[in-house]
């Protein structure tokens, strides 16, 4: 037999050079198609900027990868290669495009390299904790950039080189499920685009499907094929069941959407500022009203509308000692707070537009005092930059608060929204709403009394709400226990409101009042929640405290007060005062005493001494607050998320790379334990053969034993090959020890292929494809084993090397085992 032809260095490299040449039509098409998905993707991250500096960012993300991996496929750059370059485009173009506000132009600063590169590590977390839209504030652009950055140079590169270009639609899913999951908590339009865009990736594969197997035939037959039948036609038929099921599944996701509010990381991050951790401003509600500060300016506002009120806290959350901010797990809405970045989206409120200016002058406490529903908020002075950043709002409850504190000469101008207000006739005709507050605890049965009382000829929901503000305003007399006030404890627990409810003289303050009429507004079956803030002349009644130049309110100490929100189903949250009027309080002697009943240890006599600001924190106060673990183990458990993301990363990439190692392994492992010898020296023999296809070799799968071993590197294997042949088409059967030997000479034969290779070429061998792609090499064994069965069966002889001999196995010829067996 002729060895085969050797086919010359030069001509193989220009056949090698010929096969990578890329076709322009799958250059151009497959870029095209790939920025057709990553648009679509891209609009799931629109919710979250809002600002044309995405689209900015976008296009140049586009262009810039798709540019990089172009050149990537034209030149057959290796994967290292378009990674450095891919590095390299994000260095040169990350700033200008991801963090415009640090870039001269379109040059990149050295502040803006920093941004953009902390950006890419914290600015996911960042991104998760601010309220939505952020625009171009900060560096918050950077996660989207780099997203697309990466998904544009994978998809085109998959697109232009892989053997399966379907696959380039998986890093486009990839970013619609990162903005997915940094995006707003409702649904919007996330359904819609992920109907189309799975229909678009599927179209697509099922195009390029088509279109392989119609090249396939082609070069099976020799001849041309018709495009119109073998790839437009099943495309179109597929595109039209595509579409027909996007439209069924659109419709059914818009006719039934889910009931749940959407789960994504920003309902589930880590609040970066959580007010459970601060003592509750109620709580210090009579340091106001004391002497020293009564009469000491706290706030200087502008632009305030008539009868304004001025909120500093929400409080949602009533334990029976105190009523706190953030539920008690701080899993509800009020304990949520996120920095804003622009504006806060107010397109749902409706009522009156103010631009309010505020000074601080004497206040000073975690929360920022603010106006109606906010809209935009922007601070001045020095220290405004850092304030800005420091800055948390909770929109459910209207709460803003600075971590560190807000301090004097704070200055900051406010763009709100003054909600409108039903009339106390409209009030009485409303309903409950479905807003969620965490339920009251510990109540005292004195409130239950009261409603009872106070509510017989009320018929509706929103007339007893109006009977027991009514009954409040006009029982109560005001006492701030101060001065030659009546003497009046302070603190709103449970044995305070019930005090105030059952005494013979209802006395109390804002304070008092308020707790006692949420509690009361809550039991109708009102969502409720205390509000604090300033209110010109307190809500007292009596004039504005003090008025500066025209248009300025100023207000101090004793403009504190307290009110309660209510949700209803017609309105929303309504806005209530249930405080009496301020009115000269009766001689105790005037009062009719009534007996009391209850033990005496209910309600506990008075402190002899008001207690400080700092000393009004309730008994409980610090009860849910842990210990804080040492530096070093807060440091881990901050690094931790990021080591085993990381990891989780890794390990994801590396997945398939490993399950390509596993299923060699199995392989192996199954050629090598075979149930004859025979079949072990054959598994040996593919065992080397897969070992030429994972190094680049060109084996083709009709080639023989000795074709493959005479084009293979080195010399073992025409010894391997001559084995094999002699242990499958020889005259007796092969044993263990022989198949033992063809293992030991098949192992010895693949270390020699590895002798000269890098680590990288061993690495890329471990993990390629091509051997378990490969069609099974039995093909042609079996030809040429069934001619020669049949020439046995016809009982011809062959001549060999030594002679004639007959080619009946000798079980055959002596109708028994054979007992001379050779040895090989």
């Amino acid at each position: 037999m002729s060895a085969p032809a050797v086919v010359p260095s030069r001509a193989r490299r220009d056949t090698r050079r010929r096969a990578r040449r890329v076709p322009a039509f799958r250059l151009v098409g497959g870029t095209l198609v790939v920025w057709l998905l990553l648009a679509v993707a891209s609009v799931a991250w629109w919710p979250v900027y809002r600002d044309d500096g995405m689209v900015v960012a976008a296009v140049t993300a586009v262009l810039v990868g798709s540019l990089v991996a172009l050149l990537g496929a034209v030149f057959r750059l290796p994967t290292a290669v378009v990674a450095i370059a891919t590095i390299a485009a994000f260095t040169v173009t990350g700033v200008p495009a991801a963090v415009p506000g640090e870039a001269n132009g379109v040059l990149p600063t050295g502040q803006g390299f920093l941004d953009l590169f902390s950006g890419v590590a914290l600015g996911w977390k960042r991104l998760v904790t601010i309220s939505l839209p952020v625009g171009t504030y900060e560096a918050l652009l950077v996660p989207f950039f780099v997203t697309l950055l990466v998904a544009t140079v994978t998809s085109v590169s998959v697109a232009t080189r892989a053997s399966r270009q379907e696959l380039a639609s998986i890093p486009a899913l990839v970013l619609f499920a990162a903005g997915v999951v940094v995006g707003p908590s409702r649904l919007d339009t996330s359904l819609a685009l992920a109907v189309v865009l799975t229909g678009i990736a599927l179209v697509w594969a099922l195009t390029v499907r088509h279109a392989r197997r119609a090249v396939a035939v082609a070069e099976t037959i020799g001849a041309r094929v018709t495009v119109t039948r073998s790839v437009v036609r099943p495309a179109l038929v597929g595109t039209g069941t595509i579409v027909a099921a996007a439209v069924v599944a659109t419709g059914l996701g818009l006719v039934a959407p889910p009931t749940t509010a959407r789960t994504v990381a920003r309902t589930d991050v880590v609040k970066p500022f959580d007010p459970r951790d601060y003592v509750s401003p109620l709580s210090g509600f009579r340091a106001y009203e004391e002497s020293t500060e009564a009469d000491t300016t706290q706030l200087r506002v502008t632009g305030l509308p008539e009868n304004g009120f001025v909120r500093i806290a929400t409080l949602d959350t009533y334990d029976g000692v105190v009523y706190r901010v953030g539920g008690t797990d701080g899993a509800s809405a009020s304990g949520t707070f996120e920095r804003v970045p622009t504006s806060v989206d107010v397109r749902g409120v409706s009522g009156t537009t103010v631009h309010v200016g505020v000074t601080v002058d004497g206040y000073s406490g975690v929360w920022l005092p603010t106006v109606g529903d906010l809209e935009r908020v922007e601070f001045a002075g020095a220290a405004g930059e850092r304030e800005r950043s420091a800055f948390f709002y909770n929109a459910s409850t209207r709460t803003g608060a600075v971590v560190g504190g807000v301090q004097d000469g704070t200055r900051y101008d406010l763009t709100a929204v003054v909600p409108d207000q039903p009339t106390e006739e409209q009030l009485a005709t409303a309903r409950p709403g479905t807003a969620t507050v965490p339920a009251a605890r510990n109540v005292p049965d004195a409130v239950r009394d009261t409603v009872e009382s106070t509510t017989t000829d009320a018929q509706s929901d929103g007339a007893k709400l109006v009977a027991v503000v009514q009954a409040l305003q006009r029982n109560g007399y005001v006492s701030h226990g101060v001065g030659d006030d009546r003497v009046s404890r302070s603190g709103h627990g449970a044995d305070r409101i019930q005090e105030l409810l059952t005494s013979p003289l209802m006395l109390g303050d804002q304070e008092q009042y308020a707790v006692a009429a949420a509690l009361m507004s809550e039991s109708i079956g009102f969502p409720t929640r205390v509000v604090l803030g300033f209110a010109a002349g307190g809500d007292s009644g009596s004039t504005p405290s003090s008025s500066g130049a025209a248009g300025t309110t100023t207000f101090r100490g004793s403009d504190v007060t307290a009110r309660i929100e209510v949700d209803t189903a017609q309105w929303g949250w309504v806005t209530l005062n249930p405080n009496p009027t301020v009115r000269e309080i009766p001689k105790e002697q005037e009062q009719t005493p009534q007996p009391v009943t209850r033990p005496e240890t209910v309600v506990p006599p008075p402190p002899v001494d008001q207690q400080d600001q700092d000393q009004q924190t309730p008994p409980q106060s610090d009860r849910n607050t842990p210990d804080q673990p040492p530096l070093w183990l807060q440091i881990l458990l901050a690094a931790l998320p990021w080591v085993l993301g990381t990891l989780a990363f890794i390990a994801l990439v590396l997945l398939p790379f490993g399950v390509i190692v596993l299923l060699k392994r199995i392989r192996r492992r199954r050629r090598r334990r075979a149930a004859t010898a025979r079949g072990r020296i054959v598994g040996a023999w593919d065992e080397y053969r897969d070992a030429l296809l994972d190094r680049g070799h060109d084996v083709r799968a009709e080639s023989t034993r000795r074709e493959v071993a005479s084009s293979a590197p080195g010399d073992g294997g025409t010894g391997l090959a001559a084995l094999a042949d002699r242990a499958v088409f020889g005259p007796s059967e092969a044993d263990d020890r022989t198949a033992d030997r063809m293992w030991e000479a098949t192992d010895t034969a693949i270390g020699d292929l590895r002798d000269g290779r890098t680590r990288r070429e061993r690495i890329r061998t471990a993990v390629s494809t091509r051997s378990l792609r490969s069609p099974a090499p039995g093909a042609a064994v079996a030809r040429v084993g069934g001619a020669l069965r049949r020439r046995v069966g016809a009982g011809q002889r062959r001549r060999g090397a030594g002679g004639d001999y007959d080619v009946r196995r000798p079980d055959e010829r002596h109708g028994g085992p054979d007992e001379d067996r050779g040895n090989l």
